[in-house]
């Protein structure tokens, strides 16, 4: 459980710590997906219950509706699809290289992204679905912040657990 937490809690700083950087940036520039990388590695990097995973995605998914303005439940539901879709695929997913990791991170965002505008599109007030044009942008910044970002949390879940692998999936 505590390393769920700190899993959340990293997801959550790392969000808050970027937002300034968000204004800084180019407009057509949006900031890579955290929620979608922790999320990754709750599905792909921590083995256990998927109860445990889920409710972790659901509180950054939480997390995330709160800090981006969106209707409740908008990246909580998005959030646990992709958790659990990349969950059921974990063992076919092969996320040992730095390149496979960016694959899949890449894919993942830009995944969570059409799931989010759908959802969106169903719960009022409607959203549109130009929103989706921001989506491959999104998608390479997530996926160029991909490897790194793992490899931190793959340091801190080391830290927090003793159980956790000396040779990680993320490492």
């Amino acid at each position: 459980m505590m390393r769920l937490v700190v899993m959340l809690g990293a997801g959550f700083l790392t969000m808050v710590l970027l937002a300034p950087i968000g204004r800084v940036l180019p407009s057509w520039l949006p900031l890579p997906s955290i929620p979608v990388l922790v999320t990754l590695y709750l599905a792909l990097g921590i083995r256990g219950s998927h109860s445990a995973g889920a409710a972790c995605a659901s509180g950054i998914g939480y997390v995330t509706d709160l800090l981006a303005g969106a209707p409740k439940g908008t990246y909580i539901l998005s959030l646990l699809i992709v958790y659990f879709t990349v969950r059921g695929l974990s063992s076919r997913l092969y996320v040992q290289g730095r390149l496979s990791q960016i694959g899949v991170s890449f894919a993942a965002s830009l995944y969570c992204s059409a799931l989010a505008v759908s959802v969106h599109m169903a719960l009022p007030p409607r959203g549109s679905w130009s929103s989706l044009g921001l989506a491959p942008a999104e998608a390479a910044m997530t996926a160029a912040l991909a490897a790194p970002y793992f490899y931190f949390l793959w340091r801190l879940d080391r830290r927090v657990a003793r159980d956790a692998s000396a040779e990680g999936v993320f490492r």
